[in-house]
């Protein structure tokens, strides 16, 4: 694709896109502009270049020191050909790069290699920074030298931190193997022992409950009835069972899904009467649409003639507490573990480990 046919395919690779620039790329002096045609190459590369590193890291995007000194150089192009960013998002920062002029995008396209230091783009450096003035090349070699001075130290931190990582996955390894790590969640036992915890460690199992599982269903059922549970654990099985049985009645389910609305009812009357007298938690595994999903739910079947024989707070008024659950087990996928970490202060009490897995006669876990 040659760089007058518009946009080049956000799909190709950061790699092959710096090779086609070293190939194109002819030095010239400050002061002076690369041909309209390489304008326009170096302005898709250094949009699309910006917008694949940001999707490929969607939760925190552009992070550390080199994308730092680019968001600044962006902002400051911007200021300086008097374009107003409309806000501080990346859709807007992606459409700022399209709008800035020629020298501002030379800039931009050497700060995209100079701030982003690897052995294979020296050359590439040196071919861009012909075309800027001496201040500026002075600016862009200084931060230069302090991400390669930010990468050293990061690489000395790894190696050594090496030796501890390789520890504690052997442990890991050790951990997930122990036949003390794991409880028993045979039902009888998983009620006994789910009633002898707190509210925190509740939380956890309700979080992580297998709805399609057999033969526990007294241990959420125990949880959900107890006062001192906490308001995030109930709304957290209350909208998750709405979202699949909520449209449905009773009657017309199976027994294991009816269970299950008879179930989320109760928590609905609970809710509604004020049962749970804690509400500490953050309501943290179920995102606002599901929440949204349940109030269409109950707006329907109002206009259907068929409302709910229960009514818990409105969207306005569902207040949930702001800490996380601080427990010594987890559940998932149907099975009980001690945690991690509590499980290595509880090691070498045991004397396990001492020669693993002979130590417990320990196979690997299912």
């Amino acid at each position: 694709m040659s760089c007058g046919e518009g946009e080049v395919s956000a799909i190709m690779t950061i790699f092959d896109w710096l090779t086609e620039v070293l190939r194109r790329t002819e030095p010239s002096g400050p002061g002076r502009l690369p041909s309209d045609e390489r304008i326009a190459f170096y302005r898709d590369y250094v949009h699309n270049s910006v917008v694949l590193a940001a999707a490929a890291q969607p939760e925190d995007p552009l992070p550390g020191l080199s994308w730092q000194y680019f968001r600044e150089d962006v902002r400051h192009e911007a200021r300086a050909a008097r374009i107003a960013m409309r806000d501080g998002t990346f859709g807007t920062f992606f459409d700022t790069i399209r709008l800035l002029p020629p020298i501002a995008i030379v800039r931009l396209m050497a700060a995209r290699s100079v701030y982003f230091p690897t052995p294979e783009n020296d050359g590439a450096v040196d071919d861009l920074l012909a075309y800027l003035d001496a201040a500026t090349v002075r600016l862009m070699r200084q931060r230069r030298n302090a991400v390669l001075a930010q990468q050293a130290a990061e690489a000395k931190r790894v190696e050594s931190e090496a030796p501890a990582r390789a520890r504690e996955e052997a442990l890991w390894a050790e951990y997930r193997a122990c036949p003390f790590a794991r409880l028993s969640t045979e039902p009888a036992e998983f009620l006994r022992w789910i009633k002898l915890q707190t509210p925190d460690t509740w939380n956890v199992v309700v979080d992580r409950w297998d709805y399609n599982g057999i033969g526990r269903e007294d241990v959420i059922a125990w949880i959900l009835d107890q006062p001192d549970c906490d308001l995030a654990t109930a709304a957290q099985f209350f909208f998750i069972a709405a979202m699949d049985l909520g449209d449905s009645e009773p009657e017309t389910l199976s027994p294991l899904y009816r269970n299950s609305w008879e179930l989320m009812a109760r928590v609905g009357h609970n809710w509604q009467r004020g049962h749970y007298r804690r509400n500490d938690l953050r309501l943290s595994s179920v995102v606002p649409s599901e929440i949204a999903l349940y109030d269409e739910i109950v707006a329907r079947r109002e206009a259907e003639g068929r409302p709910f024989p229960w009514r818990v707070p409105g969207p306005g008024e569902r207040r949930f507490g702001v800490r996380e659950p601080d427990s010594d087990y987890l559940y998932e996928h149907g099975h009980l573990w001690i945690g991690f970490s509590t499980w290595k202060r509880g090691r070498e009490a045991r004397g396990c480990g001492v020669d693993f897995p002979r130590c417990c006669n320990a196979s690997p876990a299912d």
